[in-house]
């Protein structure tokens, strides 16, 4: 089968490999189209521990079943026996597996093996461009599902990449009263502006508009800078969310927001219901990036990372089309 492997930091090329027979209670599922994400990014970096050469990675796709169903599918595997997967909090599983990662060979490639539970019917009316955010807007209904806003809250979202703009989208259906993005792309700001931010700045200019702070405020980030800047963004009593893992390690001003009695919360990954509940909202027509996704061929890999990792633009969403 074709595939896009990282080869070398900043390095992927198109592979023949050897397809995965699956194993008991699992498929093999034809990838019509994978998305690029944030970690698949880090890996192609070098920044990624958990996405070293040589692997293909690839975690968020939409494909074609055995029977020729159109499927999308949960890529988080837990091992189904420890006491967080039989709370259904597969997404602390000590021993999950995900597409792409560790060694386990992810989807930009033409084929990949899954369990026959992980894999979910698409309609037709579903784009592959909006069925491949089902993973990624997974992330941003567990988080808001954990943090439980207030009616009529606003919201400051620090880094407006997919998950920023995501938790956007999601905010606004919400009912959140303001919502203040930063970021450092002007064109993403502008696309952040157009999807119905109250305020979208540079980084580290939102404290102006921000007032005595925000009700809760997101790092979508993960470097040092944007879990401080969270934190400065967030008023007394606030929740400040911990989402992105730019960085492992990050000094912060604790003795600041203890005298400020914020609550802290760390989100990651999501649930099978949460990855139900996302690709629900994408099939009502709820959420949609489609006007902010680019499309290349799988073919094209090498380009298609370089421009999210150097020059992205307005660009939020780079799908790979493999099938």
């Amino acid at each position: 089968m074709r595939a896009l492997l990282l080869t070398a930091p900043r390095q992927v090329a198109i592979r023949e490999l050897a397809r995965l027979r699956p194993a008991a209670g699992e498929c093999e599922v034809a990838v019509t189209a994978a998305g690029i994400c944030g970690s698949d990014l880090s890996g192609f970096l070098g920044r990624s521990r958990h996405r070293t050469p040589p692997l293909v990675m690839g975690h968020e796709l939409v494909g074609r079943s055995p029977d020729g169903r159109r499927v999308v599918v949960n890529p988080l595997i837990g091992c189904g026996k420890c006491a967080a997967c039989l709370s259904d909090a597969q997404n602390l599983c000590s021993d999950f597996r995900l597409l792409g990662m560790d060694g386990t060979s992810g989807c930009h490639a033409e084929f990949v093996a899954v369990p026959v539970s992980h894999v979910y019917e698409i309609p037709d009316h579903l784009t592959d461009a909006r069925a491949v955010l089902t993973e990624p807007l997974a992330n941003i209904v567990h988080l808001f599902r954990i943090a439980a806003p207030p009616p009529d809250f606003r919201l400051g979202i620090v880094g407006g990449g997919t998950m920023g703009s995501l938790a956007l989208l999601m905010a606004r259906r919400m009912g959140a009263r303001e919502i203040l993005v930063e970021d450092v792309n002007e064109a993403r700001l502008e696309a952040l502006r157009q999807m119905g931010a109250t305020i979208a700045v540079s980084a580290g200019e939102g404290r102006r508009f921000a007032g005595q702070g925000l009700d809760l405020v997101l790092d979508a980030c993960g470097t040092s800078e944007a879990r401080q800047q969270a934190f400065d963004l967030c008023r007394p009593g606030g929740m400040v969310i911990l989402l992105g893992m730019g960085h492992p390690r990050s000094e912060i001003d604790f003795a600041a927001s203890i005298r400020k009695e914020h609550r802290v919360v760390m989100s990651f990954a999501y649930t099978p219901a949460d990855f139900e509940c996302a690709l629900k909202l994408l099939m009502d027509g709820e959420i949609d990036l489609s006007p902010w996704t680019a499309e290349m061929p799988l073919e094209e890999g090498q380009k298609a990372f370089e421009q999210m990792t150097s020059s992205p633009g307005a660009t939020l969403r780079m799908v790979l089309r493999v099938g």
